[in-house]
């Protein structure tokens, strides 16, 4: 009697590679959400900083509307963007030589920091509690 030899793989292997891919899918699915949650916070507070910047850059420019008379000492403005940032205006007599629709010339128009960031040193890690 002629018995046929098996070399190929065996059922509980292919069992246990099927095991193994479903693992590593589920592992990268995961993966992909935390890091698109990520990319959602940092889009959103992005968004939040550029809305507060570009809301100072618009007070900043009404109240410069508002001046008509010529300005004969430097001034300067601060508008707020955040509890460590604001945007500084600084405006210069303009001087008599030239001609200009303005009544006087912007010096600075900025981003300073008023206050050292605190930065967070801390890491979003699950505490099993």
């Amino acid at each position: 009697m002629n018995r046929k030899k098996s070399y190929g793989i065996s059922v509980g292997t292919s069992s246990i590679l099927v095991i193994i891919v479903i693992l590593s899918l589920v592992c990268f699915a995961g993966l992909s959400v935390v890091s698109a949650n990520a990319d959602y916070q940092l889009s959103k507070k992005l968004a939040d900083r550029t809305t507060t910047y570009y809301n100072a850059v618009s007070q900043a420019h009404e109240d410069l509307a508002k001046i008509k008379e010529p300005v004969t000492d430097s001034l300067t403005f601060s508008y707020a963007i955040s509890d460590t940032q604001s945007l500084l205006v600084k405006l210069e007599p303009i001087s008599s030589s030239t001609e200009s629709d303005r009544p006087f010339t912007i010096s600075r128009f900025q981003i300073v920091t008023t206050n050292e960031p605190e930065l967070d040193t801390s890491l979003p890690v699950l505490l099993g509690n």
